[in-house]
């Protein structure tokens, strides 16, 4: 059966920088934003700063505000008003007072307020029009029709909105009890092409058609309640918004946020400002983030990251590791230790780079997977206990030498500047057979099969010898890499792990089969089928759990991998298929790139692809784990399922891949909040969970997860032929 392949074509990939004290400005004093084409100016202190291509530059002009104003700058100070033209301020006017806020009608009539004024600018220059309240802070001016018709609005801090009417011109005031404002605070105003009159308020968002309809934009089914801080519309219809919990954007009719962490440096945002290109700068408290915006394809998002892996992920002999950052933010800041599971990640990211190998023949993914699979053989050879493999190695000039527990970490003989770590898991066993097949098929010459046929049949003879355990240097079985038949199925402390390690065995037995020939590991495959049940233990080898533990999820689904392909018999392929069906259709609410894209492979059902494409594109590119915060989104949705475990209430469904969490597969994708704690009441049970429910702590912008989360469902999906691009 030929497989649907999804085209997935461009799509708006978003990236920032963030502007703070360190660019030379008092981002705590930051009064305004604005764009000349793709160029920010920045008022703050009284002064004018110029931002381009990554710098910042402070002009000679004073500036306390900046507006922009159909492709035109104009800078205030004091009383003055200038326009900024070839990095000069050209005198317009002086007023009064300071001004406030400028307006240019959808007639083009141009409209200006001042601490004490409202003026319209007609025969070059600005008349007085009639005074304002003095709490006045915003302007929205909708036309300049007749003498006695215009439409004026202005927004104030205790008055609220008021509407200029009359032959004899005042402000009518539009209070809360009499019409359907939300507040008698209102923030920012703006009119769209239409010449409704948007109108933020500490309470929220109002829409007015102008004489006696409301829209409540609390009703909006996912725009936040609380306060509107500023709103910038484009030419084009797109609306964006400042509020105190992110930036929302309104575009193609759908609501989206850029939230703090990934996008900001908090959740307020004092001022708003969009270019034509579509970058927005959002003033915050500590600095402004400057949101970029590129059309990009998914082959090309690849690119990105598979340079990233080998610049910032890849340590010593190559292991793919996390990296840890000293600076908040910045990747050229970090450094990195090895993992518990240096194997299992390595492991993964081999097998990225031979499906990348096999579509592409690009001979950088061939070096990538050699270089890969050699480390990884390197831990079976570094223990000199044949057949046991270590979980990682670590030099002397690494700066966590020595260090961790020491019962585990062993010096190498006859090198005391190289350790190994033990108490090898399950974990680590599953990533060696999946990098071991997958590079067997798709990379390997004649001499490389040899060789991993021979390490492959080292671990293997290892296990069973061991009565189906890893066992440790010191003789003892390691913690949690047992498949021992008895246990497994007779001893309940085992249940949860009964069908995942069923799998594994099983998995490794064919993988081992696959690359040596050696019919030995097809009658002790057979004999746990057919004497132990364990096909049996794998027809529903997920247990459901209320989507709290997810530490054996990308296991099974790297293991059932190996098991499917390389079993020939139709019949049992048919029993694994059942158990990957039930979880598949479990974690399907994850919209998991990976999950979504084994399933495809393996089986002729569909897979939800369009799902996985998306999660790809919305992956950030930094693949930081930043904090999150969602708990205000109206658009999320709670369960409560989780409370028969003991534990507080998650998500029922994922937010999108870019204000999520970052982790692994094996992580938490429910988790609404983490490293919040500042904003947010974040319950620790469900963010930092033990070791058995793999964590989301260190939400905190100092951490780089592995780019395999990426590459291998995009590589896989591309060798399959479920993604087309």
């Amino acid at each position: 059966m030929k497989k649907y392949t999804l085209n997935f074509g461009q799509f708006r990939q978003f990236d920032k920088k963030f502007i703070t004290a360190e660019n030379g400005i008092n981002v705590e004093n930051v009064n305004s934003v604005a764009f000349l084409g793709e160029t920010l100016f920045v008022s703050a202190d009284g002064c004018l700063y110029e931002y381009s291509d990554g710098k910042m530059k402070k002009l000679s002009a004073k500036a306390d505000r900046i507006f922009s104003e159909d492709g035109r700058l104009f800078v205030s100070s004091g009383n003055n008003l200038g326009e900024l033209k070839g990095g000069k301020i050209k005198k317009i006017a002086e007023f009064d007072s300071a001004v406030l806020d400028i307006s240019l009608a959808l007639d083009n009539s141009l409209w200006l307020i001042t601490e004490k004024n409202l003026y319209l600018f007609s025969d070059g220059e600005f008349t007085k029009v009639v005074g304002i309240p003095e709490d006045t802070v915003c302007l929205a001016a909708k036309d300049n029709k007749s003498k006695y018709g215009e439409t004026v609005y202005i927004g104030c801090t205790t008055e609220g909105l008021l509407s200029m009417k009359g032959k004899r011109r005042h402000f009518a005031e539009m209070t809360p009890d009499m019409s359907g404002v939300l507040s008698k605070k209102v923030n920012c105003l703006s009119l769209d092409g239409m010449g409704h009159l948007w109108v933020g308020t500490d309470e929220g968002l109002n829409i007015y058609d102008g004489r006696n309809y409301w829209y409540n934009g609390n009703d909006f089914y996912s725009v936040p309640a609380g306060s509107f801080n500023d709103m910038c519309f484009t030419s084009d219809g797109k609306k964006y918004f400042a509020t105190n919990t992110g930036v929302i954007t309104l575009i193609e009719g759908k609501i989206s946020y850029f939230s703090y962490g990934a996008w900001l440096m908090h959740p307020t945002v004092t001022k708003i400002a969009v270019s034509e290109n579509g970058t927005v700068a959002a003033v915050t408290p500590r600095g402004i983030s400057v949101i970029t915006n590129k059309l990009m394809t998914l082959a090309e998002k690849a690119a990105h990251y598979d340079e990233m892996a080998v610049k910032y992920f890849t340590r010593n002999e190559g292991y793919q590791v996390s990296r840890e950052l000293r600076k908040y933010g910045d990747l050229d800041s970090g450094w990195l230790p090895n993992s518990d599971n240096d194997g299992l990640f390595t492991g993964v990211y081999c097998a990225s780079q031979c499906f990348r190998y096999k579509v592409t023949g690009d001979e950088k993914a061939k070096e990538n997977a050699k270089r890969a699979v050699e480390a990884m053989i390197k831990l079976t050879e570094i223990t000199g206990k044949k057949g046991f493999t270590a979980r990682a190695t670590r030099h002397s000039y690494e700066e966590n030498f020595g260090t961790g527990n020491r019962e585990e970490w062993h010096y190498c003989e006859n090198n005391p500047e190289m350790e190994w770590l033990g108490e090898t898991s399950s974990d680590e066993m599953t990533g060696h057979y999946f990098a071991y097949g997958v590079y067997f098929d798709l990379v390997a010459d004649k001499k490389e099969k040899k060789k991993i046929a021979e390490v492959v049949k080292t671990i293997t003879d290892h296990i069973i010898e061991n009565n189906f355990h890893l066992t440790d240097v010191d003789g003892v079985p390691t913690t949690w890499a047992n498949w021992e038949p008895d246990l497994l199925n007779n001893d309940d402390r085992w249940f949860y792990e009964r069908g995942t390690n069923s799998l594994e065995i099983l998995s490794f037995l064919k993988t081992t089969y696959h690359v040596t020939g050696d019919e030995k590991y097809n009658k002790v495959y057979e004999m746990l089928v057919e004497k132990h049940h364990y096909a049996m233990n794998c027809m529903q080898y997920k247990v459901e759990d209320a989507h709290l533990a997810h530490i054996d999820d990308q296991l099974d689904f790297i293991n059932i991998y190996p098991l499917i392909v390389y079993t020939d018999n139709e019949a049992h392929k048919e029993i694994f298929k059942m158990g990957l069906t039930h979880h598949f259709d479990y974690e399907r609410v994850e919209r998991s790139p990976f999950f979504n894209i084994v399933y495809g492979a393996l089986t002729d059902n569909y897979c939800d692809i369009e799902n996985a494409a998306k999660s790809l594109s919305e992956m950030n590119l930094d693949l930081i784990r930043w904090p999150t915060y969602n708990s205000h989104r109206k658009d999320i949705v709670w369960d409560d399922e989780q409370a028969e475990m003991g534990c507080p209430p998650q998500l029922k469904y994922p937010v999108e891949y870019s204000a999520r969490v970052l982790v692994h597969y094996d992580g938490n994708q429910f988790v609404c909040d983490s490293g919040a704690e500042e904003f947010v009441n974040i319950n620790s049970k469900t963010v930092n969970r033990t070791a058995t429910l793999p964590g989301t702590a260190g939400a905190n912008g100092k951490r780089a997860e592995m780019p395999y989360i990426y590459l291998l469902p995009y590589w896989m999906g591309r060798y399959y032929g479920l993604l087309g691009d």
